[in-house]
């Protein structure tokens, strides 16, 4: 349940981040303008923004609350209906960043339209178009029930296709209306006339991304802000010319101290050029959870306790850990050196005694511009009884020396900043994946593989090969340092 409502109030958490990144934008520029001004008149400029982004952050919550609230009432409800239990432990795949799926359950983390639906619950999916002010947009109806349906209107160029072929693989070939009116008043089609592929291709064809519309929703928020700012700010008492009653303390610093991060110390303890330099790339987070982190005790032995931390959100992760024994005495505090998303992290310490508890004294996320990619990619780790690497899957369309290359040097700055000296990558093809024994409990088949990389940080290389029917062929090294 703790996962699926995670996945729902994705859309919600965009949202406001892009509603703090107006913020933060115009706080900027009004800052720049009241430079001059003097410390008071800031003062008064901060508390009013702060109070009116208040209210147009609880209004937007209130409104994309409602539908969330309601997917653990819906994904309880159908367990009861089909007489079955919560997986907790349920994988799932983001299909686009707004819809994921598992082998049992679809969830739409839309901001306003959040749903969890179980497969065995949805009687039949249906392709058409969605009609708005004259512009269509491709959409997907899940029906449950006679009269209950779950819109997917794919707003993304791209993501149509993902998604058809996604609900594919759950169910016979998607259905089409027998009698689809569009809604801008033109005459119907007939499904009869056209196959299922002449009609997607149709439907691709009419595909419009929203990028470009929700970039001209963006300014007009800005400029609305900085409008109703600027009455408010014009409405409160008129500022003072009067010379001050108070003299200025000598030494007394006029700008506001602020406290420094945390992960700002550990930095400064690493002696390595490189890592320096890629720290500087890491950019703060503030929607990390802290349920994702899971310290893990891997030895008591010698009364002492050794830790290792799995860091399951999509953020490094720079923390500091209060551990406890049985009695809740304090054993000591342990430091969390920026662990890699979804890895796991071993820690260089431990404390004297054996641990029964522990809290979080520091928990802090970031993301690290370096390891910015253009192609989107699933990571996952693997192995066997003497090795241990990631696969990574990609799209077909996306599978090429240059995004592989973008990877493997995102990748290699993330090892970098996590001290994981060496780290064996293998691509694959994520729409022709083949299993070993065809199990796909086994796992990968390697011999699959595109492309083979090896991080190696210690020597500032990465060697990479690419794969054609299981013979590798060296391509040029890339040297880092």
């Amino acid at each position: 349940m703790k996962q699926i409502k995670k996945l729902a109030r994705r859309g919600m958490a965009r949202t406001l981040a892009l509603l703090t990144a107006i913020f933060f934008g115009v706080a900027a520029v009004f800052g720049l303008i009241m430079l001059g001004e003097g410390v008071q008149q800031a003062l008064l400029m901060a508390v009013t923004m702060i109070v009116m982004f208040g209210f147009i952050l609880l209004i937007f919550v209130l409104i994309g609350s409602v539908p969330y609230l309601r997917v653990g009432k819906m994904v309880k409800r159908q367990c009861e209906d089909l007489g079955i239990e919560l997986n907790e432990e349920e994988d799932f795949e983001f299909v686009t960043k707004e819809i994921s799926m598992s082998k049992n359950w679809i969830v739409s983390g839309l901001y306003g339209s959040n749903f969890a639906l179980h497969r065995r619950s949805i009687d039949h999916v249906e392709e058409t178009s969605y009609y708005q002010k004259g512009r269509t947009y491709p959409m997907i109806l899940l029906f449950v029930g006679p009269k209950k349906k779950y819109k997917i209107i794919c707003s993304r160029k791209g993501d149509f296709e993902r998604v058809t072929d996604a609900l594919d693989q759950w169910f016979p070939p998607i259905d089409t209306p027998t009698a689809a009116e569009d809604q801008a008043g033109e005459k119907a089609w007939d499904p009869a006339e056209e196959d299922r592929q002449a009609r997607r291709d149709r439907i691709l064809r009419q595909e419009q991304g929203q990028n470009g519309k929700k970039t001209i929703a963006a300014i007009l928020g800005v400029v609305g802000m900085v409008i109703v700012f600027s009455v408010i700010y014009n409405l409160l008492p008129a500022r003072t010319s009067a010379p001050k009653t108070t003299p200025n303390i000598v030494g007394q610093s006029q700008k506001p101290k602020t406290k420094d991060r945390q992960v700002d110390a550990y930095i400064a303890t690493i002696n390595d050029d490189q890592f320096q330099q890629i720290a500087q790339g890491l950019i703060v987070e503030t929607d990390g959870d802290e349920d994702s982190i899971e310290p893990l005790i891997v030895s008591k032995e010698n009364n002492q306790t050794w830790f290792a931390v799995y860091n399951g959100t999509p953020y490094f992760f720079y923390g500091q850990m209060v551990v406890y024994d049985d009695n809740n005495n304090e054993l000591g505090t342990l430091e969390i050196p920026l662990a890699k998303p979804y890895e796991y992290c071993f820690l260089n310490d431990y404390v004297d005694g054996i641990a029964s508890s522990y809290d979080f004294s520091a928990a802090e996320y970031y993301s690290l511009s370096y390891a910015a990619t253009e192609a989107h990619y699933q990571f996952t780790l693997n192995g066997d009884e003497t090795t241990s690497w990631s696969d990574i899957l990609l799209a077909s369309e996306d599978l090429n020396e240059d995004n592989v290359k973008e990877i493997c040097m995102a990748e290699y700055y993330s090892n970098v900043l996590s001290q994981i000296a060496s780290e064996e990558l293998m691509f694959f093809d994520e729409n022709d994946l083949k299993y070993v024994n065809d199990d796909e409990n086994e796992g990968l088949d390697r011999t699959s593989a595109k492309y083979r990389a090896v991080l190696d940080i210690d020597r500032g290389v990465i060697e990479w090969y690419s794969i054609n029917n299981g013979t590798e062929t060296a391509l040029s090294s890339l040297t880092m340092k």
